[in-house]
C-alpha cells in the first residue's frame, strides 16, 4: 500500500517460511498520540520522540511527565504559538525502528496522528521501507528465520483521538488475536473514531490550527470569540476538523460535552475506552459535576475513562486549557 493508504504493510522472512502465530508484537506510537500511564508502561510499547522548539529553548515530547511539567512550567501550561515541532525524519525513522525492534519482534504495528496534518505518517511510512532492506540480513545473521512484518497506520485523528486505536490494538494483542482479524477491527475502530476539541483560547487555536492546515476557526469566530467568551467544540474525523457548536465559557462547553459523551458510552461503544486529555491541571476536569456523571456512565458501560496530561504536541497546538475528548462508537449527526 503506499503511505497515503489506512496501513503500510511490510514483511521480510530468512527463509520464505510462514508461521500462524507471530511470536511477539510491538506498538509503536508518535508522542502526539494521548495515551493511559498503563499503555505507556508496556514493554512492548514504544514512542517516537518529537522535538519542539520554543524560541531558544527545545524540549522533546515523549511522555516524560518531568519534561511535560516543566514544558509547562515555563510555557504558561503549554502556550507556544510561534513554537515548532520538528517531527523525525525517514532517515531518523529508520534508526529508530532498526534499532527497537528488528531482533526482538516479529510484527510491528506503527499508528500516527493524521497525515492530513502532520509529515510523521509520510515520514514512518518511508523509514520503515528503508529499514526493511536490511532487516532481513540483521535477523538471518542472527539465527531468526521467521517472517518479519511492520505496518504503518494512519489513525485519522490527533491527541486523544490516536489514542483510542493505539489502547484499542494493545486490547486486541492481549487476547492474541490473529494478525488479518486485528487488521480488521483496528480500521473498524479508526473509521470509527470521532475526537471533539474545546480550545481554550480561539485566537492561539486559530494561529496554531492554520500552521496544520486547518481553517476550522475563522476570523470572525476568534473576534466574536473574544469578545464573548465563546467556546467552540470542534470534531475531528477521518483526518477532517470542523466546528459543531458554540458555547458561552468553558464551563458550558466542558459540560455538554461531558453530558454528550455520557450518552455516546450509554448508547454503546466500539472499544472500552474513553479519553480525556487536557492542556492544564488535571484538577481542572475531575472539579466539573458533568465529568462525575460521565465517570459514572463509563463505569455503568465497563468503559474505561483515562483523564490524562495532554501531550506538549497537543499543548502547543491546542492551546493552554485546551481539552479533546474521544470514542470509538456508532455514526451520529448529534452534536454537543
Amino acid at each position: 500500500m503506499s503511505a497515503s493508504a489506512p496501513g503500510t504493510t511490510l514483511h521480510a522472512s530468512g527463509n520464505g517460511a510462514t508461521v500462524r502465530k507471530l511470536a511477539r508484537a510491538g506498538i509503536v506510537i508518535d508522542a502526539s498520540c494521548d495515551v493511559s500511564p498503563a499503555f505507556l508502561a508496556d514493554p512492548d510499547v514504544a514512542v517516537i520522540p518529537i522535538p519542539i522548539r520554543i524560541g531558544k529553548s527545545t524540549y522533546v515530547d515523549q511522555h516524560d511527565p518531568e519534561a511535560t511539567a516543566r514544558y509547562m512550567q515555563e510555557n504558561a501550561n503549554g502556550e507556544g504559538a510561534h513554537g515548532q515541532s520538528i517531527p523525525l525524519d525517514a532517515e531518523q525513522m529508520r534508526n529508530f525502528f532498526t534499532e527497537r525492534f528488528v531482533l526482538d519482534y516479529d510484527s510491528v504495528y506503527c499508528l500516527t496522528i493524521t497525515a492530513s496534518r502532520s509529515p510523521i505518517h509520510d515520514a514512518a511510512s518511508q523509514g520503515s521501507m528503508m529499514a526493511m532492506a536490511n532487516i532481513r540480513d540483521m535477523r538471518q545473521t542472527a539465527g531468526i528465520n521467521r517472517p518479519f512484518q511492520f505496518r504503518v497506520i494512519d489513525t485519522k485523528n490527533m491527541f486523544a483521538g490516536s489514542g483510542i486505536p493505539a489502547m484499542a490494538l494493545r486490547d486486541l494483542l492481549g487476547r492474541h488475536v490473529q494478525p488479518k482479524d486485528i487488521r480488521d477491527e483496528l480500521f473498524r475502530i479508526i473509521d470509527a473514531t470521532y475526537t471533539y476539541y474545546v480550545p481554550d483560547n480561539l485566537g492561539y487555536a486559530r494561529t496554531r490550527s492554520r500552521v496544520r492546515g486547518d481553517r476550522s476557526i475563522n476570523l470572525l469566530s476568534v473576534m466574536l470569540g473574544g469578545a464573548l467568551n465563546i467556546k467552540p467544540i470542534i470534531r475531528g474525523y477521518h483526518g477532517d476538523t470542523h466546528p459543531v457548536s458554540k458555547h458561552r465559557g468553558r464551563a458550558e462547553a466542558w459540560g455538554r460535552l461531558f453530558k454528550f459523551a455520557a450518552q455516546r458510552v450509554a448508547d454503546g461503544l466500539y472499544t472500552p475506552h474513553l479519553i480525556v486529555s487536557y492542556a492544564g491541571p488535571l484538577a481542572d476536569v475531575y472539579g466539573t459535576a458533568e465529568m462525575a456523571q460521565l465517570r459514572t456512565a463509563c463505569e455503568d458501560a465497563e468503559v474505561a475513562l483515562h483523564v490524562l496530561q495532554m501531550s506538549m504536541t497537543g499543548m502547543m497546538n491546542i492551546g493552554p486549557g485546551g481539552l479533546t475528548l474521544a470514542f470509538s462508537g456508532p455514526p451520529h449527526s448529534e452534536a454537543p
